[in-house]
């Protein structure tokens, strides 16, 4: 139980703040099923997404104010927000579903570029982190048996 616990902690925090990947805790325990850390996973990088979305929210203002004052800038943010908005929720949740991949890169890129969260909804983002969260465990899990 106190793995399980862990493992959820740590997943918020990789979410909001930690560079590291998620799947460092998934091959401890054998014992405890892999769909079980998996689901416990992907619950966790949904509440960090929550924290992620709302900073993104706030920051992206910032970032709009920023924008407007330094156009060369302003072109690159263009570029990027097109991504975002071309790619919506099944881009973050294919990336986000790769083993080894930064989910704090990932939730912030999409949460500071998605102007007013007009791209990706903030249910969208939450689930996208969740389904990807268990995606991505379940293909760790299977690359790497235990």
């Amino acid at each position: 139980m106190g793995y399980l616990v862990g493992l959820f902690l740590y997943a918020v925090a990789a979410a909001i703040a930690l560079p590291t990947p998620v799947e460092l805790f998934l091959p401890f325990y054998p014992e405890v099923s892999p769909f079980l850390k998996a689901a416990v996973l992907g619950l966790g990088k949904g509440v960090g997404a929550i924290a992620v979305f709302f900073v993104g929210k706030y920051v992206n203002n910032w970032l709009e104010r920023w924008s407007a004052r330094h156009p060369r800038g302003r072109r690159v943010l263009d570029v990027l927000e097109a991504f975002v908005r071309k790619t919506g929720w099944i881009g973050l949740l294919v990336l986000l579903a790769i083993p080894l991949m930064s989910d704090t890169a990932v939730n912030y890129f999409y949460s500071l570029l998605n102007r007013e969260g007009q791209a990706v909804s903030r249910w969208r983002f939450v689930l996208a982190n969740v389904v990807g969260g268990v995606i991505r465990a379940l293909i760790f899990l299977w690359i790497i048996p235990l």
